[in-house]
């Protein structure tokens, strides 16, 4: 507020200095004229945005005592950044829903968005430039300029001349990862997959809408989803794995994932993966894990066979009421341990080898020429190399001894006779049928808790 006497004219101003409101005190004398007023308004520093008909109104209509706004600033309006329409979906679930009943539903797993050839897959929206605004100062306020996006790198698109339209070039599998787009052919079969159609080995994701006849191989860089029942065949993933219906294995059925793998079910069938493994039953399967597994559903159980996973395994049922021997078991055994031993010491070993190395190359290096030096580059390559895949195996093994700790088997329902369950080294053989457990180690026991209701 400018300095004013207690009858003088006021001026205020807002917070942002974007408003001014003049006050008139009922004068004692015949009244205010314009120079006067315009003077005030100057010495309080407005130079810009004076309303100049409310100040002439206040006067001539003896507006007193109440405050006007008689000048105003010209807000600056920011600018908008430029942005993608996005023309599909890449926030779907890869995990199964739950249904009200307890059930699975393997058809809401989603694992590839598909588009077609000449789909719009995106539209640019340019970036809108702001406009700068003026106090009452005459001082500019600075809008946010809008900033526009990089195009859109990838392959399997096309961009138009104008920069603003996304076309896909090809039917297949699209892949969003930042402002990079990769669309991917994808080998789709719309029935079944059988002798007719002969092993499969393809370089990016499959997808069969019918069964997988006995004796086929699959094999993909990508994921693998198969709408109908598996028989007694071999599907292997560089990435998940989904089967909607299940696995009737026969004891001839392979399933290999280097992600994740979700089924219905899995009768007489090997099963690995290096993620986690979600299914409703295991019956007499050898299972591999390399995180958890996880049963759900109105069954949820693993009768007979062997179930294994790195970090915790959770069922409803274990075993049954015929006592079929069934092994499951977390963590890592003693081998895993003593490999862990061996690759520490072989490590060291190379490391002190590839030091005397080093040294005698030092004493070798003004002659180029000599066979011992050539010798030693040689060995100090083949050294290199053995010592970095031993490292990177320790750190492999190392980690998934990290991942085990604290794992656990939960049990939701029952564990019956026949279950052996271990964990690490250890293991203990059910001899009694019980209900909701959970195997726990305890330094050098696996203890059974009981699980509250």
């Amino acid at each position: 507020m400018t300095a004013l006497t207690r009858d003088d004219p006021k001026v205020r101003f807002s917070n942002d200095s974007m408003k001014a409101f003049l006050y008139l005190p009922r004068p004692d004398f015949e009244g205010y004229n314009l120079d006067d007023i315009t003077e005030i308004l100057r010495q309080s520093g407005i130079s810009y945005g004076i309303k100049e008909q409310k100040v002439r109104d206040m006067i001539e209509q003896q507006i007193y005592n109440q405050e006007v706004l008689i000048a105003e600033g010209d807000q600056a309006v920011d600018g908008i950044d430029g942005y993608y329409d996005y023309k599909f979906d890449m926030n779907f679930s890869k995990k199964p829903k739950v249904r009200p009943d307890g059930s699975v539903d393997y058809w809401s797993i989603k694992m590839v968005e598909m588009v077609t050839e000449g789909q719009v897959i995106a539209e640019y929206h340019k970036a809108v430039q702001g406009k700068d605004g003026m106090n009452l100062k005459g001082k500019p306020v600075l809008a946010k300029r809008g900033r526009d996006l990089v195009p859109l790198k990838g392959k399997g698109f096309e961009r138009s001349e104008d920069g603003l339209t996304y076309t896909s070039l090809m039917d297949g599998k699209i892949d969003k990862n930042g402002d990079r787009i990769v669309i991917l052919p994808v080998y789709e079969i719309n029935g079944d997959a059988d002798l007719n159609v002969g092993n499969i080995d393809f370089r990016g994701d499959v997808i069969i809408h019918g069964s997988i006849c006995s004796g086929l191989i699959v094999k993909a860089t990508g994921t693998v989803t198969v709408d109908g029942i598996v028989e007694g065949a071999s599907i292997e993933a560089g990435k998940d794995i989904v089967l909607r219906s299940g696995v009737m294995g026969a004891s001839r059925a392979v399933i290999n994932s280097k992600g994740n793998i979700s089924a219905k079910f899995f009768e007489y069938t090997r099963v690995h993966a290096n993620g986690t493994i979600q299914a409703d039953v295991f019956l007499n399967c050898q299972v591999s894990c390399g995180e958890s597994i996880i049963l759900n559903g109105r069954k949820a159980s693993i009768i007979g066979g062997e179930v294994g996973a790195i970090q915790s395994i959770e069922a409803d049922i274990l075993g049954s009421d015929g006592e079929v021997s069934t092994n499951v078991k977390i963590g890592n055994d003693l081998a895993v341990r003593r490999r862990i031993g061996i690759l520490q010491n072989k490590i060291q070993v190379e490391k002190e080898n590839l030091a005397k190395i080093e040294e005698g190359l030092k004493i070798l290096q003004e002659k180029k020429n000599d066979p011992r030096r050539t010798d030693l580059l040689r060995v100090k390559i083949r050294d290199t190399a053995l010592l970095a895949g031993d490292t990177a195996e320790l750190e492999k093994l190392e980690d998934q001894v990290a991942r085990a700790k604290g794992g656990t088997i939960r049990v939701n329902g029952y564990v019956y006779p026949g279950v052996c369950v271990e964990i690490d080294e250890l293991r203990v053989l059910v001899k009694e049928k019980q209900k909701r457990l959970e195997f726990v180690r305890k330094q050098d026991r696996i203890l059974m808790c009981a699980l509250e209701a």
